[in-house]
């Protein structure tokens, strides 16, 4: 299993730190390394086996003290970016696509930054699972998400797939990100 990380001043103290992925079974109490992979099962039968380890995909930072990021059941995450400091509160923060284990391609890519010592959601916006197709034997490590964030002119923009969808927006039209800082 693609278990994946982000590297950045997470916590605000100056130094580098390392958000890691977990895949976790509540069932045997054990990290979950291997699974059924889903382009050589049917999926029903990769969701059983998930829901059947009763998994939880968390995030930790591995300092004393950090509060560890609990997403739920799922298979893992399509992208952990880390975004920069986008509120200017000395923090950066990371954008994750979640892999739930449902039959919609609809997602939202979730925010978040270190807040009074937890991780905070900042912002959550739509995006289209087409977005992580790939035709290489390879699954790439995805460091933008194409089409709903992406850096231009060194500058993080994005684009709400729920928003633009409902509204009969054009579904490409960029915004800048701004984030509000910690409350």
């Amino acid at each position: 299993m693609k278990k994946l990380f982000a590297r950045g001043d997470f916590d605000g103290d100056g130094r580098e730190d390392t958000v890691y992925q977990h895949n976790y079974s509540r069932r045997t109490r054990t990290e979950i390394d291997n699974s059924p992979d889903p382009f050589q099962n049917e999926w029903d039968t990769v969701v059983k086996w998930f829901f059947d380890h009763e998994a939880d995909v968390y995030l930790t930072i591995h300092k004393n003290g950090q509060d560890t990021l609990h997403l739920g059941p799922a298979q893992g995450l399509y992208c952990l970016i880390n975004i920069g400091d986008i509120n200017a509160d000395g923090k950066d923060e990371i954008a994750l696509v979640i892999d739930y284990l449902d039959f919609s391609n609809v997602n939202s890519c979730k925010i978040y930054s270190v807040c009074n010592n937890q991780w905070t959601r900042l912002k959550q916006f739509g995006v289209h699972e087409d977005a992580f197709n790939f035709t290489s034997d390879k699954a790439p490590i995805f460091d933008r998400i194409k089409g709903y964030l992406e850096k231009q002119n060194d500058s993080w923009v994005y684009s709400d797939y729920s928003q633009d969808y409902d509204s009969g927006k054009a579904v490409d039209e960029m915004l800048a990100l701004k984030l509000d800082r910690c409350k």
